[in-house]
Parts: structure tokens; C-alpha cells; sequence
């Protein structure tokens, strides 16, 4: 019986493999707390992000890939926690970057797809602000910077073409910010204050989404 083009996920040899996803990632868990503060919850700054993800690696074999990644998300900000994000002339934004390596193991393909499992480890830095319009501009943010300990991946892919493979898939990452910094910006004067977590708590990404691979 002849084999279809997606049959053939599994057929690749060694070689260098590029990869762009893009999906929804919930959040849940805290921020921590520096000494005398409030542990808070991370999804009342942000229900969620937008990230935009990019890896680049080498496939060893068929099934083994490394290689690594960096994302940058674009946060959904919680107005119903952040009520002052609601007030007029008021712009609240929030954002997410993870840097980090991982590896991809490959299964043989089942009909059409080849699912995979993937490991991953990193750095990340989220930030939360907000920005009022006045006579002098005021402008605060907060930004939190810690370890992810585990990126946890599956999914499953379909080959498209010769070099094109998609793939949708899950993601969970595992993180813990280690400092925080406040920022307060009045007209031309910006002070900063930067301390390290007294309380370091976990928190999570949970994201849904789709891989696009391309193999030169």
C-alpha cells in the first residue's frame, strides 16, 4: 500500500528544524510577596496571554529533537480586579517573555499523526503597568522575573508538505518569580525599586494552541 505525504512525519533524518506557535495561555497561581506584602493571585493581573512563540533546534534522528525557544505574549489585563484600569484616561498593558531550552521526543505515527512529547526549561519575565493621562503623564509598573522549572508539551503532528508540519498541541509550564521591581514615572522623574521575593510561590501557563515546523 502506498504512503501518503503525512504519513511520513516520522521519516525525517537529522537536520536542523525551525517552529512558530501561537494559541491562548491561562494563567493560575501567585506572584509572591516581598517582606510585609501580599502573596497576590497572578490572574488578577492578567486572566491570561496572546504569546507568540519561536524555537529553532536540531533533530538528532527521526524522533529526538533539542533545541530552544523564546515567546513573548501579549497579557490579557483582569479589569475586574484592576478596577483602576477602568478609569478614564487610564491604559493598562501587560506582557510575558520566557527564554529557555527544550527537547521533543517523537512517537511512530498513528494514521496520519505523529504525536510528541516534549520537556522544557527556561527564564521568564512578566510585567504589569499602567499609564494615566494627565497634565504630567503618570505612569506605574510592576515587573516580577524567576526560573521556569518545567515546560510540559504534547501534541501531534501532520505534515503538510515535504518541509511543513502542523501540529496543535498543550503546553503547561511550571514558574516561580524569584524579584520584583516598582517603577513610578511623574512627568521626567522615575524612581525604581527592585527587592527579591520573601515569599517565592508557583505559578502556572496553561496553553492551548498550534505549531508550525519547517525543515530546510
Amino acid at each position: 500500500m502506498a504512503m501518503t505525504a503525512p504519513a511520513l512525519a516520522a521519516d525525517d533524518g537529522p537536520g536542523l528544524e525551525l517552529g512558530v506557535r501561537t494559541g491562548y495561555a491561562f494563567s493560575a497561581g501567585e506572584t509572591g510577596a516581598v517582606p510585609n506584602g501580599t502573596d497576590a493571585n497572578l490572574g488578577d493581573y492578567v486572566s491570561g496571554q496572546w504569546p507568540f512563540w519561536l524555537d529553532v533546534g536540531y533533530r538528532f534522528d527521526p524522533n529526538l529533537y533539542l533545541g530552544a525557544f523564546v515567546q513573548y505574549g501579549f497579557g490579557v489585563v483582569n479589569d475586574d480586579a484592576r478596577t483602576q484600569c477602568r478609569m478614564a484616561n487610564t491604559d493598562c498593558s501587560a506582557s510575558d517573555t520566557r527564554l529557555g531550552i527544550m527537547g521533543r521526543y517523537r512517537f511512530s505515527p498513528i494514521w496520519k499523526l505523529a504525536p510528541w512529547a516534549g520537556l522544557g526549561i527556561g527564564y521568564e519575565w512578566g510585567s504589569f503597568s499602567y499609564h494615566v493621562s494627565t497634565v504630567t503623564n503618570l505612569d506605574l509598573g510592576s515587573s516580577w522575573s524567576g526560573w521556569e522549572f518545567a515546560n510540559l508539551q504534547a501534541g501531534a503532528d501532520y505534515r503538510l508538505s515535504p518541509q511543513f508540519s502542523i501540529s496543535p498541541f498543550i503546553s503547561v509550564s511550571i514558574d516561580q518569580f524569584q524579584s520584583t521591581t516598582t517603577t513610578t514615572a511623574v512627568g521626567n522623574t522615575t524612581n525604581a525599586n527592585s527587592q527579591d521575593l520573601e515569599k517565592k510561590s508557583i505559578h502556572e501557563w496553561i496553553m492551548i494552541g498550534a505549531r508550525v515546523s519547517f525543515s530546510p
